[in-house]
This record gives structure tokens, C-alpha cells and sequence, in this order.
């Protein structure tokens, strides 16, 4: 009896990790897909915001003024919303749902969004002030939080597409999915980042890796958007 309990707990755990593969590669070829076929409506509605963000980042690499730097952390946290909100709108109800030159405006669904960031955002400031105090527990700490901020980041495309929803939306929608998301929020978005590495070193100019590093981010988040999709629909096709 034992044993077979035992199968049948393995045969469970294969295909859980069979589902969650199948997933995660559509999750990740889909937003490389996304961006190749929506490519035209994602520069238009991103490169304002990402101009400007090149232009204070180049600016503030000459200012040496603490404060000044947080102040300018504001409006780049501000300017990123501007572009997950106008990349998820766009994957997730399609091209016209934006004007032509992306939603450029600080409604409600800039103030919701940003809100849910500062939250994330305060909570693992929280965290890292407390390694201080805690010594090596804070790793443990960091790790569990980590995974849970990646199932509440499932409240940002909801967001941006007007859902007045929050954090325990999320935390519903990606129930039994913890793996799932882990993959989406932290896996796959740092091995984009790795393959900025190497250019890095070989002196490639500062302006060239930013503007890949906003690549980078338009792909993660529209990995993020996919998730929101199959976990809602149940498919990734793209709307027209």
C-alpha cells in the first residue's frame, strides 16, 4: 500500500514538473514571439519614456548629489511604470489598445501600479536593513520573500489593464503555480541580464547597454503579461 502511495506521489510530481516545463517554454518563446510581432507598437508606446530615462540616466552619471539621485530614482520608477503599463496593455488587449505613441499620463492606473511597486519595493528595503540584526537568517528571509513577490507580481498586468485589484488577487490567481512564477519573475530575467554581462566588458558603450538593458525589460515584462494570460485564459495567442 505504502508503495504505491509512494508511485503515485512521484507519477504526481512528474507531471507537475512536466506541466510546469510546458509552461514556462511557452511563457518564454511567446515573449520573444509578443515582441517580434508587436515590435512597431511596443517602440512607439515605450520610446518616449525610455528616451527620457536615457537622458536622466546620462545626466545623473555627471551629478554627484545624493538627494538629487533619489529624486531622479522617483521619476525613473515613475517612467518604468509608464512602460510596463503601455507593454501590458498592448500584449494583453492588443495594439489599439493605447494611442499611437503609448499612454503617456499619470492617471489612476499609474498611481495603483506605482503603488504596488513602492510596497514590493519597501518591503525588501525592509528586509535588507534587517541583515544587519539578523546575519545569515536574512538570506533564508530574502529567498522566501522573493518568492512571494513573485506571485503578487501578478497584480501588475492586472493592474494595467484596469482591474481594481490587489495583492491577494495575485496570490489566488497563482495558487499552485509557485514554481511557475518563479521562473517567469526571477529565472528568466536573470539570464537576459547575464547575456548583457560580456558586453559589459568588452567596453561596449554605457548608452548601447541601456538601451538593450530596456530590451530586456520590455521582454520580461511581457513574460510577465503572458503569465497573467495563460493563467487567466488558459492560452497565449495574441489579440489583433
Amino acid at each position: 500500500m505504502f508503495g504505491k502511495l509512494v508511485v503515485v506521489q512521484f507519477m504526481f510530481g512528474v507531471s507537475s514538473l512536466r506541466g510546469f516545463i510546458d509552461m514556462f517554454r511557452k511563457t518564454v518563446v511567446g515573449s520573444f514571439l509578443y515582441v517580434k510581432s508587436y515590435k512597431e507598437a511596443l517602440f512607439r508606446a515605450t520610446i518616449i519614456p525610455i528616451t527620457i530615462s536615457l537622458i536622466l540616466e546620462f545626466a545623473f552619471s555627471y551629478i554627484n548629489n545624493q538627494p538629487l539621485h533619489y529624486l531622479n530614482n522617483v521619476f525613473l520608477s515613475v517612467l518604468y511604470a509608464i512602460v510596463a503599463i503601455n507593454v501590458h496593455k498592448i500584449v494583453l488587449d492588443g495594439v489599439n489598445s493605447v494611442p499611437k505613441w503609448g499612454r503617456f499620463k499619470f492617471g489612476k492606473v499609474e498611481l495603483w501600479f506605482i503603488a504596488h511597486y513602492i510596497c514590493l519595493s519597501a518591503a525588501f528595503i525592509a528586509i535588507a536593513f534587517m541583515a544587519s540584526f539578523l546575519g545569515l537568517a536574512v538570506i533564508l528571509i530574502i529567498v522566501v520573500f522573493g518568492v512571494i513577490a513573485c506571485r503578487l507580481s501578478l497584480v501588475f498586468p492586472a493592474i494595467a489593464i484596469g482591474k481594481g485589484v490587489s495583492f491577494p488577487y495575485a496570490w489566488h490567481l497563482s495558487s499552485e503555480k509557485t514554481l511557475y512564477m518563479f521562473g517567469v519573475v526571477a529565472i528568466f530575467p536573470i539570464v537576459l541580464g547575464l547575456v548583457l554581462l560580456p558586453l559589459q566588458t568588452v567596453g561596449v558603450p554605457q548608452v548601447v547597454t541601456s538601451i538593450l538593458s530596456y530590451l530586456v525589460t520590455i521582454i520580461t515584462v511581457t513574460s510577465l503579461s503572458l503569465a497573467y494570460k495563460l493563467l487567466t485564459e488558459g492560452e497565449i495567442s495574441p489579440k489583433n
